[in-house]
């Protein structure tokens, strides 16, 4: 009886090792890369001004390899339009600027919100910057630029993502 008690109880300890090690393999295999990064500022909730540029500085985990860098906005189901105008300004090491217009399309001809989310809130990205050094952006700078509209409400964060080019 005490031998089938201990077979019992060393599969018991087999089989919650091997549960043990396919957790630590999924939660591994789904983690983002520690090259990968993103960084969000939340808007103030009287709205996003002309006036008020956002600034962000990549950070960026290996100066020998090439990124790319994504914008991503952030905004509510309250968001009144269907797109968002900004300027880009992508800013180097020795400090030239590189100035782009942006239409980010938030929406579809039919009104349907672009992107992923959850409840009210939805993110859409584009691609602002591939295949370059560390050197070549250093800092990022968005403004709003949209026509006839100092204040954009309802843009809840903005962000940039950094990725390995591949």
């Amino acid at each position: 009886m005490q031998r089938l008690t201990d077979i019992l109880l060393l599969r018991r300890s087999y089989a919650m090792v091997a549960i043990l090690i396919c957790a630590i393999g999924f939660l591994t295999g789904c983690s983002f890369g520690q090259d990968s990064m993103s960084h969000f500022k939340t808007l103030p909730d009287e709205g996003w001004r002309k006036s008020m540029p956002i600034k962000f500085v990549p950070q960026y985990s290996d100066s020998s390899i090439h990124y790319d860098i994504a914008l991503a906005i952030r905004h509510n189901n309250d968001y009144q339009y269907s797109n968002l105008n900004l300027v880009v300004d992508l800013v180097d090491s020795v400090k030239n600027v590189s100035r782009n217009k942006i239409d980010f399309e938030l929406s579809d001809g039919f009104g349907n919100w672009q992107g992923s989310g959850f409840g009210a809130l939805y993110q859409s990205s584009v691609m602002i910057a591939q295949d370059i050094s560390p050197s070549q952006v250093c800092s990022v700078v968005v403004w709003q630029a949209m026509n006839n509209c100092d204040v954009v409400k309802n843009v809840i964060d903005i962000g940039v993502i950094v990725t390995p080019s591949k």
